[in-house]
């Protein structure tokens, strides 16, 4: 005990000594490789973290720092703030690629634990050099950042590097056409050219002559379902896409990308053209419309809900309504969750429907399909499940709904005799 408390002691001292003078990087090595004291150490290693690196010199020292101290290290870059340092960063990025580009295609399991631990963190370094890069926003580290964009890299460096070129040059039509025409590169983010992207795939999709494969193969290569529709032209795009594009897949997609814009660029007039798109649409893109609705949430959307709920052919989008519409506690909806959870074909529906009812009404219908009679008595004599249940709190909400659940279908076998005997 007395020697923990010295311990913690000596580590106290040191941390208010580093606290009081703050040390440059350079005086951090230094230091390192001077103390014997493993509490020094500690205290030195850690505190490389809280520096910011302001000189070529700083991002020199740093860059060896991260070879054994990755974590602090990567914390520390992720301060640089000054663009004038990108060519030291780009140094110094280079050093942590030749730690791994000779073997990068050898399986690094079967490599001795420091040389693989050696090859990781150079990675791992290498991807947050890169970071930084974008976050400089130097235009004149762009020639450099391609250079990750080839099938050489594929992979987590060449998705960070495309990342970071849309830092530096964002909405540039001349970028994203040079990025797009990149072959053999499976992992590279569009992101930050939403708006030409869309376009680009807007019309691939339509074009007669490109094959359906094809067309899958673009889809899947610009993933738009990614976008984050905050740029308003982005999303207006978007909107047009739902509203006319003639191609279900790329709608579907464009649907995903509207539930990130109602999120990070809500409109008033989102409302109205969710609730006029959501008539139209006649794909399974509809099975977003429910996670829209609930980002833009108003009361208008109470009845669209509802004829989802009863009439659309999308299980999914069924399931989707009965959820927003027990998280709202829609009390007019409870008729039609009743209606679904007696006539839904679809198992999980009628499971969201019930669920949905009991968010809002805090108990159970005595309604039930058959096939969910069949399958709540499976459940109710599971003796794996009994015991489940009994290690449970009686306040626990889970298990409130099953007891409830349990009396509903009691008195459902009560009132329906002949059904009950026979499940």
């Amino acid at each position: 005990m007395n020697k923990l408390i010295i311990v913690f002691s000596i580590l106290l001292a040191a941390s208010s000594a580093f606290a009081q003078s703050p040390r440059s990087l350079k005086d951090i090595d230094k230091e390192l490789k001077q103390t014997k004291s493993t509490a020094t150490a500690m205290t030195l290693i850690e505190s490389i973290a809280e520096t910011v690196p302001q000189t070529d010199e700083d991002v020199s020292v740093l860059g060896q720092l991260m070879d054994k101290y990755p974590t602090q290290g990567q914390k520390a870059l992720s301060k640089i703030k000054d663009p004038q340092l990108a060519q030291a960063v780009m140094k110094e990025c280079d050093r942590q690629v030749a730690k791994f580009k000779t073997d990068k295609d050898k399986d690094w399991k079967t490599l001795p634990e420091a040389q693989r631990r050696e090859k990781f963190n150079a990675l791992l370094n290498t991807q947050a050099m890169i970071a930084t890069l974008g976050n400089l926003k130097n235009k004149e580290t762009l020639p450099y950042l391609k250079q990750y964009i080839t099938p050489e890299y594929d992979g987590v460096l060449s998705y960070t590097a495309s990342q970071a070129i849309g830092q530096v040059a964002p909405d540039d039509p001349a970028v994203f056409k040079e990025l797009w025409e990149k072959q053999g590169i499976k992992n590279i983010s569009y992101n930050a050219y939403g708006k030409s992207v869309l376009k680009e795939v807007a019309q691939k999709m339509q074009d007669p002559n490109i094959p359906s494969g094809e067309k899958h193969k673009i889809l899947w290569k610009a993933k738009p379902a990614l976008l984050s529709g905050r740029d308003p032209e982005e999303k207006r795009l978007l909107k047009d896409i739902l509203r006319n594009h003639p191609d279900k897949e790329f709608r579907y997609e464009a649907a995903i990308a509207m539930v990130h814009a109602a999120i990070n660029n809500p409109e008033s007039e989102d409302k109205k053209f969710i609730m006029d798109w959501v008539k139209s649409e006649n794909g399974d893109a509809v099975v977003w419309a429910p996670s829209i609705m609930d980002k833009l949430w108003g009361s208008e959307f109470i009845l669209p809900l509802i004829d989802l709920l009863r009439k659309s052919a999308y299980s999914t989008a069924r399931s989707g309504a009965a959820e927003i519409l027990g998280r709202h506690k829609i009390k007019e909806s409870l008729p039609y969750l009743e209606e679904c959870i007696e006539n839904d074909k679809d198992d999980s529906v009628r499971g969201e429907c019930r669920d949905a009812y009991w968010q809002i009404a805090g108990k159970i219908p005595v309604i039930f399909h058959p096939d969910d009679v069949t399958k709540f008595n499976e459940q109710f004599n599971d003796p794996a499940r009994i015991a489940l249940y009994a290690k449970m709190k009686e306040d626990n909400p889970v298990a409130q709904k099953r007891r409830a659940i349990q009396e509903a279908l009691r008195e459902y076998k009560q009132t329906r005799p002949v059904q009950g005997r026979n499940k």
